[in-house]
């Protein structure tokens, strides 16, 4: 239940930052993401989705204040490249229980993790000299 509430004040808290940012013309979030071993960058963008209505690529995200490898705080099952990649179109979990070494979700022990209601949009862009 912890998990929970945690993962709901982690999306609230996100969703804050996304409209506050557009609303002063700002630029919107970009969290950095592991996948397969490969830093992206991301471009966090307003949008509502119908869950049952599309696909998704699993994110995974700490809320416990730890990070993934190099601090880096998601890990995705997907990227581009992947012919299963979904575009940025995302589904989150969360655990208190992250390895800080981990930088695939091969790495991860996918049960340690709540999955959540939270359904975003953040397309992914390669990082140069990343990896």
């Amino acid at each position: 239940m912890r998990t929970l509430r945690m993962a709901i004040l982690a999306a609230s808290l996100a969703t804050a930052l996304v409209a506050a940012t557009a609303a002063f013309g700002q630029a919107l979030p970009r969290p950095a993401t592991w996948v397969d071993g490969e830093v992206f960058a991301g471009v966090v963008t307003p949008a509502t989705f119908d869950p049952g209505n599309g696909n998704f690529d699993e994110l995974y995200m700490c809320t416990d204040g730890t990070t993934f490898k190099d601090g880096v705080p998601l890990i995705s099952d997907a990227g581009p490249g992947d012919t299963d990649y979904n575009g940025g179109r995302w589904h989150l979990n969360v655990s208190t229980n992250c390895d800080p070494t981990a930088d695939s979700d091969a790495d991860l022990d996918l049960g340690d993790f709540t999955s959540t209601s939270t359904y975003f949009e953040c397309p992914l862009l390669p990082r140069r000299g990343s990896g």
